[in-house]
């Protein structure tokens, strides 16, 4: 059963899931590990003492639940678990079977055999991106030289963005740009928020990544374009050409066509001196290695490129939008929040180590991580692709999906406390003001289906060193006087959601000595 079927049936409706925090690797191959002594496939499930998830029906027959998701979005799957007692459920959008696993049991998520992500992502991004022949059936993982591929693929990114001599890299490469552009703003200048942080942040990334200002991210014509792509998404999910806005249609058109224009000769040529053993040994040559070696045709790097893009740039930059617009609205957690700031910079003389930040500012990170939970409304899913078992009870199909929707978890009560509908940082704090780390494990952001996504590390220090270079250099003011939160966007296809609307801010300069401000990572430890 394919999520074709419901969306040729409704329209533009793409599933909602996955995250990623931040990267392709939570959002492309990953694969489950779990304990040797479950059953491999239907060998060994006990039929009669297992159950089928109870199914709940929808108002509307057969399209029901795909017009709820269309009017709810993300939330239209969390508030069917708050509707039912049961710990898990079944519903049908169109013909696709889905379990929602409420929190209760997503504990025993990660001892869930014969779970992929690969089939998910298909579903999610193939028409959206465009994808060719050969990308769907590699991301199908019919065939164990497509599982073996998503294997290798998810070790490749815990390899290039978990070690700390690969995040010093990366923190250094990308806070130079981020500073670039956040110099490069005029005393009295006018910025939107979500479009300057989006293009700061994923221009820099890509500059990492793609050959740095002479690569594809260092035409601000091509992130113009990219945004535009990738900020409607659902959009582009619909089922035929004629249903879209063309002016979406020439985005993504313009993003594929650059990207295809450039080759990896010419990435060779432009940003690796023509030395083509150094670039293959870079991230994005060690990628395109593993892609080839896999069957992947040449012609079909561009939609390798895309999936990658798609999962590294829209979750950290909706997380650091967040993060501006509610220090906006919260002029005295903004005065709090600067002072810490203010004095780690002083008493570090101006070289900032980005690990211990969360010793430092534990507010900062307080407030990070609250609107994670406030904002990770996002629900997380797999395929499944054998018979299996959830929580020894339960069983799930093969050819349906498990979906866990994370906003039951970030506003239960009983784990958040009265007030869990509420923004409130001082949740991650103990009463001495210190981060409370049992609080911060509570969060189910970076993944419930085992192992965590590896580009959680370099999506924070992103985000902390862009928001130390800002909260420095400038007071911000909004154009409209007092700041009114957005709400939520209902279009975004997977991880945080984003602002339904952006704002303008004028911007003020602050003490020229926190200009050359230096943020490093020089640490043994991660942070965050």
């Amino acid at each position: 059963m394919m999520l074709d079927e419901a969306l040729q049936a409704i329209g533009p409706v793409p599933l909602t899931l996955g995250i990623l925090l931040l990267l392709v690797a939570a959002a492309y191959t990953h694969r489950i590990a779990a304990p040797k002594n479950v059953a491999m496939g239907k060998v060994g499930l006990d039929l009669e003492t297992l159950q089928l998830p109870q199914s709940i029906s929808p108002n509307i027959p057969y399209i029901g639940h795909v017009l709820g998701y269309v009017r709810g979005g993300h939330s239209y799957f969390s508030s069917l678990c708050t509707r039912t007692s049961l710990p898990v459920f079944t519903i049908r959008m169109a013909k696709v079977k889905m379990s929602l696993v409420k929190p209760e049991l997503t504990r025993d998520l990660p001892k869930v055999r014969h779970l992929s992500l690969g089939p998910l992502v298909l579903q999610v991004f193939r028409r959206s991106l465009d994808l060719g022949e050969f990308s769907c059936l590699l991301l199908k993982e019919d065939d164990e030289l497509s599982r073996k591929f998503a294997r290798e693929i998810s070790r490749l990114f815990r390899e290039e963005f978990i070690p700390n001599r690969n995040l010093r890299k990366y923190v250094k490469e990308i806070d130079g740009y981020v500073h670039r552009e956040v110099m490069a703003i005029e005393g009295g200048q006018k910025i939107f928020i979500e479009e300057w942080i989006f293009k700061t942040l994923v221009s820099a990334l890509g500059k990492s990544l793609w050959g740095g200002d002479n690569g594809p991210f260092g035409d601000p014509e091509f992130v113009t374009h990219l945004r535009t792509f990738l900020m409607n998404m659902k959009r582009l999910n619909a089922p035929f050409d004629f249903m879209i806005d063309n002016k979406l249609l020439t985005s993504r058109r313009f993003v594929r066509e650059r990207l295809e224009k450039f080759s990896f000769e010419e990435y060779v040529e432009k940003c690796g001196g023509g030395n083509t053993d150094a670039v293959g040994e870079s991230f994005l040559g060690r990628v395109r290695a593993l892609c080839l070696t896999h069957g992947a045709p040449v012609e079909g790097w561009t939609d390798y490129q895309l999936l990658l893009i798609a999962g590294l740039g829209p979750n950290v930059t909706a997380t650091s939008t967040w993060m501006f617009h509610h220090l906006l609205a919260d002029p005295e957690l903004m005065v709090k929040v600067r002072k810490e700031l203010d004095k780690f910079v002083k008493e570090s003389e101006g070289s900032v180590d980005v690990a211990d930040m969360s010793e430092a500012c534990p507010l900062l990170l307080a407030t990070w991580y609250e609107v994670l939970r406030f904002h990770g409304g996002f629900s997380l899913g797999r395929y499944v692709h054998e018979d299996t078992t959830l929580a020894n009870k339960y069983l799930l199909k093969k050819g349906s999906y498990a979906l866990a929707p994370l906003r039951p978890h970030h506003f239960d009560r009983q784990s958040w406390g009265p007030a869990a509908a509420d923004f409130l940082p001082g949740r991650f704090l103990k009463e001495d003001g210190s981060l409370d780390e049992l609080q911060r494990r509570k969060l189910r952001a970076y993944g419930v289906f085992g192992t965590l996504c590896p580009g959680r590390y370099l999506a924070v220090h992103m985000a902390m060193a862009l928001t130390v270079r800002l909260l420095l250099a400038f007071d911000m003011t909004p154009l409209s006087g007092s700041h009114t939160l957005p709400h939520e966007s209902k279009d975004t296809v997977a991880g945080l959601a984003t602002p339904a609307f952006d704002v303008e801010v004028a911007m003020r300069k602050r003490d020229d000595i926190f200009q050359g401000v230096k943020i490093r990572f020089k640490s043994s430890r991660q942070a965050f």
